[in-house]
């Protein structure tokens, strides 16, 4: 093909009249194309948290309860709080503001922990991972109130997903909720070591290799 031919061509003229859209204004307002990838938008992080810790039922008073939330920036923003004389503790919501969405190509994924750290034992009492920046009312309904009885056993658990009804939302704790929530595995020293069958914590059977444990 000749450069004459090539020039008239009209898929060069097609792209030539795209990149003259975009390059010209740029140019004549003198403004900076790229500014909007500097523009940092909300991310929200957590919900409000509000939990009860009991040990035998009974209220644990003045004990640590510490939430762990990242995002992409791999910054963990860390901020606690104290349970009452009636075992009550409360974190308010989170949000961020960040540039990394604005990236053409990017999983956006939060990773929420809140837990109590007694010398090297961790007890969870909520471990999952949430994707996209948005409030999402499963998580937020789950952890408007959590019952947390820390003698009970750490249990991945699924919830329901408004969504997409053909896949739950999935999640850990050693805490319980009496509506959507579907108990699979129990978790012992960060392995999957029980499955729990039909949600019955009656029915369970010990897996013959224990499978790490991941927090999709």
């Amino acid at each position: 093909m000749s450069k004459s031919s090539f020039f008239y061509n009209p898929r060069f003229i097609i792209l030539f009249i795209i990149a003259c859209a975009i390059i010209f204004p740029a140019v004549t307002q003198g403004a900076d194309m790229f500014s909007w990838f500097r523009k940092k938008k909300e991310v929200f992080l957590s919900p409000e948290v509000n939990g009860v810790v009991t040990e035998n039922g009974t209220p644990v008073a003045n004990l640590e309860i510490i939430r762990s939330l990242m995002y992409l920036d791999e910054i963990d923003r860390r901020d606690t709080a104290i349970t009452d004389e009636d075992g009550r503790f409360h974190f308010p919501k989170k949000t961020i503001f960040s540039s990394i969405p604005n990236k053409l190509i990017v999983e956006n994924r939060i990773s929420q922990e809140i837990f109590i750290q007694n010398d090297d034992n961790r007890i969870e009492l909520w471990s999952a991972n949430q994707s996209g920046i948005k409030e999402i009312p499963e998580y937020t309904n789950k952890l408007a109130f959590i019952n947390c009885e820390i003698t009970n056993k750490l249990v991945r658990f699924e919830f329901k997903n408004y969504n997409n009804e053909h896949l739950n939302r999935i999640a850990s704790s050693i805490c319980r909720w009496e509506d959507d929530y579907i108990p699979t595995h129990i978790i012992e020293n960060g392995e999957i070591k029980y499955k729990i069958h039909d949600g019955d914590f009656n029915k369970i059977t010990e897996l013959l290799q224990g499978r790490r444990l991941s927090c999709e």
